[in-house]
């Protein structure tokens, strides 16, 4: 789940470290006219997608007017189709120096990893700056923030500064079960005081049920998903659209679904999306999926590929018997392996569903049938 940035701020200033005073959320243009501001600001279209400064999603005012018609435009202008719910008003503030620090998980080491730049702003990616050290065992300790400031090539007061912002930064991304919190830019003022003036937090969204602090946020933060994609996320599947294509794809498990849909591509078929109900699937969770997947209208066949292990097979069998009576015209093609199978086959024998074993085939009968 990813956080809007006011959100991702209040996190910072939670954990102990400083933002820019006297930011203010507006939902509406008309709202400037009432509030008090220090002029000049910077009004940031809050989306939860990136690339917004390039979007021209940052706007600068140096006054009231200036700020409404500002704040106009950006409440119109959509990044990559999301419009913002509303705008986070900075204080402008005058900028020495940029940083950039990031925390996540490196996949390859299997433990989170420590990220830090003596740049910040855009592209920060492929400027060639950024530092990395692996926080082993997930066991950190303040000398690895040390370690990074080092490497960030600072000294005197920034590295005792910016080090202790890296100690509260993990504290932040252990706490929370984050998955991302990144500053970029962390900005040295004029002053010599340092502050996040931007930031991105990705919570894990295996963790929510563990998090109160984000119990029933996740439907405000579906923003980037299609309204399919955000029903399947609050039902607890994981389905991603994928626009022309006419074969629905139900799977258990992201590699499996992954490589299904390949087949199909491979065989000619255009799958219509990626729909992973789990490795523990129950019906309840197979007749959501059936009902998302049918609710497109460009899907003329629905291909169910399940490998049962946690999940048994005539657990999946019962809700595509329903459905089917339900659907009649639906044509479903089903592939289902692994822990009771053949209680599994018994039960859709007479439903008119086509209960295939092996791959190629069943691929080939969904492909044709879409056809």
């Amino acid at each position: 789940m990813k956080l809007f940035e006011y959100e991702a701020k209040a996190l910072f200033r939670e954990a102990g470290i400083e933002t820019a005073k006297g930011s203010q959320i507006i939902h509406y243009p008309e709202e400037l006219a009432f509030i008090k501001l220090n002029y000049p600001i910077v009004l940031k279209t809050q989306v939860l997608t990136g690339g917004r400064g390039k979007a021209g999603g940052i706007k600068f005012a140096n006054n009231t007017t200036e700020a409404i018609e500002k704040a106009e435009e950006l409440f119109k202008l959509p990044i990559k189709g999301e419009l913002p719910p509303c705008l986070l008003l900075d204080p402008k503030v005058p900028i020495k120096k940029e940083f950039y620090l990031a925390i996540t998980l490196d996949r390859n080491l299997k433990c989170p990893i420590l990220i830090g730049s003596s740049e910040g702003g855009m592209e920060i990616e492929t400027s060639g700056s950024a530092q990395i050290v692996p926080v082993k065992g997930g066991e950190y300790s303040s000398h690895l923030g040390r370690k990074l400031a080092y490497l960030m090539g600072l000294s005197g007061k920034e590295f005792s500064t910016v080090s202790k912002i890296i100690d509260k930064l993990y504290a932040l991304y252990d706490k929370y079960d984050l998955d991302l919190a990144e500053i970029n830019p962390l900005a040295q003022l004029e002053d010599g005081s340092i502050i996040a003036l931007d930031g991105k937090i990705t919570v894990n969204d295996d963790s929510i049920g563990r998090q109160p602090k984000f119990d029933g946020q996740q439907i405000h933060h579906l923003n980037d998903l299609t309204e399919r994609e955000k029903r399947a996320a609050m039902s607890g599947l994981n389905l991603v659209e994928l626009g022309e294509g006419n074969i629905g794809i139900l799977c258990n498990g992201a590699g499996l679904t992954m490589a299904t849909m390949d087949l199909v591509q491979f065989k000619g078929g255009k799958p219509a999306n990626f729909l992973d109900v789990g490795g523990g699937a129950n019906s309840n969770k197979v007749n959501a999926a059936l009902n998302l997947v049918t609710t497109n209208p460009k899907v003329k066949v629905i291909f169910i590929n399940i490998l049962g292990g946690i999940t048994a097979c005539d657990q999946v069998a019962a809700p595509l018997i329903d459905f089917k009576k339900k659907c009649p015209n639906h044509k479903l093609v089903v592939r289902l392996l692994g822990n009771n199978q053949d209680k599994a086959r018994d039960m859709l024998k007479g439903t008119g569903i086509e209960f295939i074993d092996d791959l190629d085939k069943a691929v080939e009968t969904a492909v044709s049938a879409a056809k």
